[in-house]
C-alpha cells in the first residue's frame, strides 16, 4: 500500500509539473498576442488617439527641441479637405478642460470640421501661457507662432485637410494670442475669433497686415481683468494694451466697411442685468465683416444666454469656400 501511495503521489505530481507547463505555455502564448496587439495599436497611435469621443493622452510634436501637446477631434467619416479649427485656452487654463467645456467638438461632429486644442507651455507660477510679450513673460524665449504654424502643417499632412480655410479662436490670453497671430501669418487664417482679448500695444505698433481678416470679437465693458477702455499706462503689470474701441477701429479700417447692422441679445430672466449689444459691420465687395459682440455690464466671460461657440461657427462657415 505504500508502494502504491507512492507511485500515486508520483504520478500527481508529474500531472502538476505537466499542468503547470502547460499554464505557462498558455500565458507565453497570450502575452505574444497581446504585444503584438499592442505593437499593431502603437503603430496606428494617432488614429486611435483621434477616433473616437474618448479622452485619450495628447497628441505631441518636437518644435525647437522642445515636445509640445495638442488634442485633435476628428468627426468620424470627415471629407478630404475639411476646413481645421484651432482652439486656444486662456492665461492658467489648459487645452484639455478647454476641449471638455466648449462644444466645438459636437458642432465638428454636425458640421465635418477638425478641431484642434493647442497647449501652451507653463510658466514659473506653474501656469498654461501664449507668448504674446506680457511683460512678466519677457524672459521666455517661445516662439508660439511658429509651433502654430507648424503645428498646422502637421495637421493638414496627416489628415488632409484644406489648406485654405483654417480658422482660429481663444479665450482671453488665448484670444491675445489670436491678435498676435493675424499680425505675424499674413494670409495663413481665414477668419478668427478673439474673446475678451486686448490688442498689445508692442505687437500693434509692429503690425503689418496686407490683407484683412474677418474678425470676430467679444469683450465685457465691466471686465476686471481685461479692461474695456485697455491700459496703455500699464496699471496692471500686463503691459501696454489698447482700448477695445480702438482695437475695433484697427480691424474695422482694414475692412473699409460700408454697411452696419445691429441687434440685441438679451436674457429670457427679467432680472439679468446684462445684455449683448450686436455689431456686424461689413464691405459689399470684398465681403469682409466684422462682428463685435459687447457685453453690456459683463465681466470677463460671456454670459450663458449666448451660445458663443454656435455663434463662433456661424461666422466662420462665412469664408469656407
Amino acid at each position: 500500500m505504500f508502494f502504491l501511495g507512492k507511485e500515486k503521489r508520483k504520478a500527481n505530481l508529474m500531472l502538476k509539473k505537466a499542468a503547470f507547463y502547460n499554464m505557462k505555455k498558455f500565458h507565453l502564448i497570450l502575452l505574444i498576442l497581446v504585444a503584438t496587439c499592442l505593437m499593431f495599436l502603437t503603430a496606428s497611435g494617432d488614429f486611435l488617439k483621434h477616433s473616437s469621443n474618448q479622452i485619450e493622452d495628447p497628441n505631441t510634436i518636437i518644435i525647437d527641441s522642445i515636445e509640445r501637446e495638442y488634442f485633435i477631434h476628428l468627426p468620424e467619416n470627415l471629407p478630404t479637405n475639411a476646413p481645421l479649427v484651432l482652439v486656444f485656452h486662456g492665461y492658467s487654463g489648459n487645452a484639455l478642460s478647454t476641449m471638455q467645456t466648449m462644444s466645438f467638438n459636437q458642432i465638428a461632429d454636425r458640421q465635418g470640421f477638425a478641431v484642434c486644442y493647442p497647449q501652451g507651455l507653463v510658466d514659473n507660477e506653474g501656469n498654461g501661457f501664449w507668448q504674446v510679450g506680457y511683460d512678466f513673460h519677457k524672459n521666455f524665449e517661445i516662439d508660439d507662432v511658429k509651433f502654430t504654424i507648424k503645428l498646422v502643417e502637421r495637421l493638414q499632412k496627416m489628415y488632409a485637410l484644406s489648406k485654405t480655410n483654417i480658422f482660429i479662436t481663444g479665450f482671453s490670453n488665448g484670444g491675445d494670442f489670436c491678435n498676435l497671430l493675424t499680425c505675424k501669418t499674413d494670409g495663413i487664417f481665414k477668419a478668427t475669433a478673439p474673446i475678451i482679448s486686448c490688442f498689445m500695444k508692442t505687437f500693434y505698433d509692429s503690425c503689418q497686415v496686407a490683407k484683412p481678416i474677418p474678425t470676430f470679437m467679444l469683450n465685457g465693458t465691466d471686465d476686471p481683468i481685461t479692461f474695456w477702455g485697455g491700459d496703455l499706462q500699464n496699471k496692471q503689470g500686463y503691459g501696454a494694451y489698447l482700448p477695445t474701441q480702438k482695437m475695433v477701429d484697427f480691424r474695422l479700417k482694414q475692412i473699409q466697411y460700408d454697411a452696419v447692422i445691429r441687434d440685441t441679445v438679451r436674457s429670457a430672466d427679467p432680472n439679468e442685468k446684462t445684455l449683448v449689444s450686436i455689431d456686424k459691420y461689413s464691405n459689399a465687395q470684398s465681403k469682409n465683416q466684422i462682428w463685435m459682440y459687447s457685453y453690456e455690464n459683463g465681466g470677463h466671460g460671456h454670459p450663458d444666454y449666448l451660445d458663443l461657440e454656435e455663434e463662433i461657427w456661424r461666422f466662420f462657415d462665412l469664408y469656407i469656400n
